[in-house]
């Protein structure tokens, strides 16, 4: 006779654990039908309301984030971009001619990366294609030299295009917006070809090229000493507010306007043109400048390039530049953004550096010869460092956990200056660094970093004899 089959004799074809399995499965199935609501209800069009309190915290979390933090200029450092100007009169600021700013074009740029790049509005730019003639904004190559003058508001006051190597398009800011004309150098007069916008009458075409004023050959020396501070003593020796800010932006780097210049010292400064009847000539060029302080003489002479050289013929206020405060560290947790929105709050706010993320403790160093300007703490910045380079260049280091610098020293590129940290306003350890050019914040990953200028051959051997014959007006 054959076995019965287990489930005759009560045997479960398959585990009894399993069975409790399947068994609690269906439990959950069913009551999971009977709680929920209906997809109707789940796909309603009717917003949820939310108490604003109940986001107060994570809104507040999320502006701590440097990505998100707007300092004020005046709560870090007080500049000394123009502190020329100011302590010789509270308005020469306002009538100080905005500094030249110059951006090599890239194989990988286009319009919009490069006013990202420059900190410049997007408004900006769709203001100036309106105007722009045979169309060199959107033609730009590789290797182009952009010339900007942006003042102190971030205005784009000028913008110049070569087109090729005797014709350049001209963008003028006037009102809210700009003209543009084709002008050639061929023979060393800049002659107008053409000016926008449309509908304008010859006679604004001919104010815009009124002839050039003749320059005399005579020369002018104002000299000079410290007896208290640079800005009112060069004002008093007879130097305009432009030409102060020229000489500080000059010298920034080598000379610590504030502590540096001490009762007794004394400069020379050399300009192509006479006082006219009596007055400061405000159109006069700067040609050469010494400034003696602690028995060192500190020189720079303008070549024909408008660039200043050193005795040497060496460049003297370019220097070098490091692309990383942490040389060991490469990756960025949050870049430079002139426009970026906050995904919390929907407010733009410029994200003026760029951020890595490093642990406590890394070490940072300068990435260029300067001056330490500010080395202290803020609630937003925590401990940060600000360092004046040569020339129109200056650097910031924020949310140290210890810094090893202090205001007023001197320090080489590649030189410890702190170690990365979390003070201030930071939801975590990382380094925020800024780098500015003439104030500006810029996007310290893209711009172009200066190099070390020097000339060679004949050029070099003209510029000296030039250095010789400055240096025989400024000992007149």
């Amino acid at each position: 006779m054959p076995p019965l089959p287990r489930i005759a004799v009560g045997e479960l074809p398959i585990p009894r654990q399993h069975l409790y399995a399947i068994l609690m499965l269906a439990g959950f199935s069913m009551a999971s039908v009977t709680l929920l609501p209906a997809p109707g209800e789940l796909l309603s069009d009717t917003p949820m309301i939310v108490d604003g309190d109940d986001l107060t915290t994570d809104v507040a979390m999320a502006n701590t984030d440097t990505e998100y933090l707007s300092i004020p200029d005046n709560e870090l450092v007080d500049s000394d971009t123009v502190v020329g100007a100011e302590d010789a009169d509270s308005n020469a600021a306002e009538d100080v001619d905005p500094p030249t700013m110059d951006y090599v074009v890239k194989a990988d740029d286009n319009l919009s990366v490069i006013f990202n790049t420059l900190n410049l509005p997007a408004k900006t730019l769709q203001k100036l294609l309106e105007v722009d003639i045979q169309n060199s904004l959107i033609r730009l190559k590789p290797g182009q030299t952009l010339s900007f003058l942006i003042d102190s508001k971030n205005l784009v006051q000028q913008l110049s295009i070569p087109v090729n190597a005797t014709d350049r398009v001209v963008f003028n800011r006037k009102g809210d917006g700009y003209l543009s004309r084709l002008e050639s150098n061929t023979d060393g007069i800049p002659q107008v070809a053409m000016t926008q916008p449309q509908q304008q009458s010859q006679a604004s075409v001919s104010d815009q090229t009124s002839k050039p004023k003749a320059v005399t050959a005579t020369s002018r020396v104002v000299k000079g000493q410290i007896r208290s501070a640079f800005g009112t003593d060069a004002r008093l020796s007879g130097l305009t507010a432009n030409q102060i800010v020229q000489v500080t932006r000059l010298f920034q780097g080598r000379i610590d306007f504030r502590r540096d210049l001490h009762k007794g010292d004394g400069f020379k400064v050399l300009l192509d043109k006479p006082a006219a009847a009596g007055a400061p000539n405000r159109d006069a060029k700067v040609l050469a400048v010494v400034f003696s302080t602690k028995g060192r003489d500190y020189k720079a002479y303008r070549h024909t390039d408008g660039r200043f050289y050193d005795e040497t013929a060496s460049g003297f206020s370019s220097g070098t530049f490091m692309r990383y405060p942490i040389p060991s560290l490469r990756k960025v947790s949050s870049r430079f953004s002139p426009n970026r929105r906050n995904p919390v709050t929907g407010i733009v706010q410029p994200h003026n550096g760029t951020d890595f993320p490093a642990r406590v403790g890394t070490p940072i160093v300068a990435t260029g010869d300067g001056v330490v300007v500010k080395a202290t703490s803020h609630p937003a910045a925590g401990r940060y460092i600000i360092i004046r380079h040569n020339g129109k260049y200056s650097t910031t280091y924020m949310h140290m956990s210890k810094l090893l610098v202090k205001a007023g020293q001197k320090v080489k590129q590649g030189q410890k200056i702190g170690l990365s940290g979390n003070t201030g306003r930071s939801t975590g350890p990382h380094l925020h660094y800024e780098f500015r050019i003439n104030n500006r914040p810029v996007d310290p990953m893209r711009v172009d970093l200066p190099v070390n200028s020097s000339m060679g051959g004949k050029e070099r051997a003209s510029f000296l004899a030039k250095v010789k014959e400055y240096n025989r007006l400024l000992a007149s």
